[in-house]
């Protein structure tokens, strides 16, 4: 295509493009290596700290009545769909289209 008339912008060759382009990728994959070891040890950290929590949300359950290990009895209320009438809408349309 030809240039029109004006300021011509000095572009750089594709090649140092290119070596940009791979360089800027191993610097990326470099950090996110040297990264992962911390993100791993923040989350085994934070799934520790969440164990008491959990231990203290079971108790609760049990002293209101609530257990998750037995069925469910036919005394407690049955489970209410609450899904609005354009998602079920959508849902029979995707179930009945694929």
């Amino acid at each position: 295509m030809k240039q029109l008339p004006g300021q011509r912008s000095r572009t750089l060759p594709r090649w140092l493009k290119t070596g940009f382009a791979g360089l800027i990728t191993v610097m990326a994959t470099i950090w996110l290596l040297s990264l992962l070891p911390f993100l791993l040890l923040a989350a085994l950290v934070l799934s520790i700290a969440l164990i008491p929590i959990t231990r203290r949300l079971r108790r609760e359950m049990e002293e209101v009545g609530y257990n998750v290990d037995e069925p469910r009895r036919s005394s407690q209320r049955q489970d209410l769909n609450i899904t609005p009438w354009h998602r079920q809408l959508r849902n029979i349309w995707k179930d009945f289209s694929s």
